[in-house]
């Protein structure tokens, strides 16, 4: 999956103005979401990936389907939502709320705690 990452942020050097800088990531029961953070003036969030349990291959979302509503690396709070555009390639719609190491993902009525590494 970390190739997949490293696949993404080659890509989003070429297509995005943001810089990809750093990685950030939520792991829980078999779910993994990498967010690759980009650098304007302040962080924003230039590519995420997506890995249910048991898949091989992590799906990378289309940001113009993902809406960050938080995102503050220095008080360490991730407010962010996708909305599947009813392409069954993607994830069903989820969000992720992430406070200081400690997250929640929501998939439909599904709430998943785990643990998110800002490795900034």
């Amino acid at each position: 999956m970390r190739s997949n990452l490293i696949a993404i942020v080659l890509a989003l050097g070429a297509s995005v103005s943001a810089h990809a800088t750093s990685a950030v990531s939520f792991e829980a029961e078999g779910y993994l979401l990498d967010i690759v953070v980009g650098d304007d003036s302040r962080p924003v969030v230039a590519g995420l990936s997506f890995a249910a349990p048991g898949s091989v291959r992590s799906t990378e979302i289309p940001l113009r389907h993902l809406k960050v509503e938080v995102f503050d690396t220095v008080q360490k709070v991730l407010l962010l939502r996708f909305t599947n555009p009813a392409d069954p390639a993607l994830p069903k719609d989820f969000s992720l709320t992430v406070r200081k190491d400690a997250g929640v993902l929501k998939i439909g009525d599904r709430s998943i705690s785990g643990r998110f590494s800002w490795g900034m």
